[in-house]
């Protein structure tokens, strides 16, 4: 009998999938969750103590351990909680519900499948990979590193999805598709065409929203991002009201001092979250009502200006009611993830 150590005390699931396979299987004798929040330490979830952060596994014995990271908001928190949990050296648990059908299905280690997932045969699943309560991963499809797929998403024959790539709640792709690596899929989208790799997706049918060339390799567990924000070598003072106003936002969005007429959102460190938060401002701020997409298609500050005065002015009463729209979670709601 051995020892499983749960990592990420935010997902409550993760510790009553741990229970199930414990009853049906008795695979452990103890089963001990950790998280680096002091905050949840002493904590019970279901009956399972947070007994304290991630270090706690040096004192664990290789031979009689094994480790699940539970931690999967994102892909990119799950690849780096991951690479700390590998630091230690123990292997990681396979956790999948005891009534999910696995039969034809290949799939990697440190796997986690939750109750009512469905996974059609001849598919594949590589490690590290999450599929949530209710997901869909059709006939062939082939499922990359570090995956997850949200709660009721569905994945239709013979997907090939890349690595890294998050498929939000209810999100559904059509069959054939292609989606590249480290891809997000916005929640109650309609994947209809391939998916280029970096990319965030939304709607239905979904609209590239972004895309970010930069992502880890293969087997290259991302660190934090310690680079500075890729300024233009003359990027130009704003010139004109609107220049300057849509400058003033970037550098409260961005937390930068100046912005110039030359630089680009997404080099100066704006993702799909920031750029949700900016479309609400421009909503109230000029009273447009700019496309996410629109970013991606002018991603300069010029250009997204020029465009902001071709555009229609709002009535009033259309811009007030995103008033509310203005914290992190909101925006995280907007895009599901």
């Amino acid at each position: 009998m051995k020892t499983l150590y749960l990592c990420g005390a935010g997902n409550p699931e993760g510790v009553r999938l741990a229970l199930n396979i414990n009853e049906k299987e008795a695979r452990w004798n103890r089963i001990i969750l950790l998280d680096d929040d002091p905050s949840k330490h002493g904590q019970a979830i279901l009956g399972v103590e947070v007994a304290g952060p991630f270090e706690m596994l040096e004192q664990a014995d290789p031979n009689t351990a094994e480790v699940s990271n539970m931690v999967a908001m994102t892909t990119a928190r799950r690849w780096s909680a991951r690479r700390k949990i590998e630091e230690f050296g123990l292997p990681f648990a396979t956790l999948i519900n005891p009534l999910v059908d696995m039969s034809g299905v290949t799939f990697g280690e440190d796997i986690t499948v939750y109750s009512n997932a469905t996974i059609s045969a001849h598919a594949s699943v590589d490690e590290a990979s999450v599929i949530f309560t209710g997901a869909a991963v059709g006939h062939g499809c082939q499922l990359g590193q570090c995956c997850v797929v949200a709660p009721g998403a569905v994945i239709n024959a013979r997907v090939q999805v890349g690595d890294g790539v998050y498929i939000g709640t209810n999100a559904s792709i059509l069959p054939d598709l292609k989606i590249g690596a480290w891809a997000t899929i916005g929640a109650n989208s309609a994947v209809i065409e391939d998916v280029p790799a970096g990319a965030t997706v939304m709607g239905v049918p979904a609209a590239i929203l972004m895309v970010i060339n930069e992502r880890p390799d293969r087997k290259v567990f991302p660190g934090p991002k310690t680079d500075r924000p890729e300024r233009e070598k003359d990027s130009g003072a704003p010139q004109s009201s609107t220049e300057e106003a849509l400058a003033n936002l970037w550098a409260q969005v961005l937390g930068i001092e100046k912005i110039g007429i030359h630089d680009n959102f997404f080099k100066l460190g704006g993702n799909s979250l920031s750029a949700v938060k900016v479309v609400f401002r421009i909503r109230q701020t000029f009273g447009v009502d700019l496309p996410l997409q629109t970013f991606f298609q002018l991603p300069t500050l010029a250009s997204l200006a020029k465009k902001l005065e071709e555009e229609p002015v709002l009535e009033a009463d259309d811009t007030e009611q995103d008033s509310q729209v203005e914290n992190l979670g909101d925006v995280r709601r907007v895009l599901g993830v």
